[in-house]
């Protein structure tokens, strides 16, 4: 069997990283193949808070959430994961349940791992844990936090 492409998408809490033990033992068992992704929100998909935003403006408040987003997913691996030499690292701008299952695509993932994550706002629409079970073509292993 090929190494199987695990795709693991992290919000950077200390709850996304109880997946870490599942993921390396992944790596030692079945030598999986693991994309990590950050997905940014797309701050232009919703109404100002304060004020109006011209393009340039969101795109500044984009990149410079690109750049911190590149600086913690590089903190994470030299912490947890020496560095992540076989790791691949993905950042999105989006809805996160669309970009783990556009990615989920694009790579042709055969596993996702996510970290269950309690909901402390009603009626903010669907969770995205319960979106990417529900739309994934792939397992979703769900790690309890």
């Amino acid at each position: 069997m090929n190494k199987p492409k695990v795709l693991w998408p992290t919000d950077f809490s200390r709850r996304a990283e109880k997946a870490l033990p599942f993921i390396a033992s992944l790596i030692r068992e079945k030598n999986a193949d693991v994309h990590i992704l950050y997905v940014i929100p797309d701050i232009a998909r919703h109404e100002p808070w304060y004020g109006e935003y011209d393009e340039r403006h969101i795109e500044r408040l984009t990149k410079r959430e690109e750049q911190s987003a590149t600086k913690r997913l590089n903190q994470l691996c030299n912490k947890y994961m020496d560095g992540c030499p076989l790791f691949t690292r993905h950042t999105a701008v989006g809805e996160p349940a669309e970009e783990i299952l556009k990615l989920i695509d694009s790579e042709a993932m055969d596993m996702v791992v996510m970290t269950e994550h309690p909901t402390h706002i009603a009626d903010i629409g669907e969770p995205t844990l319960a979106k990417v079970k529900r739309m994934a073509p792939v397992p979703v292993e769900v790690i309890s936090a």
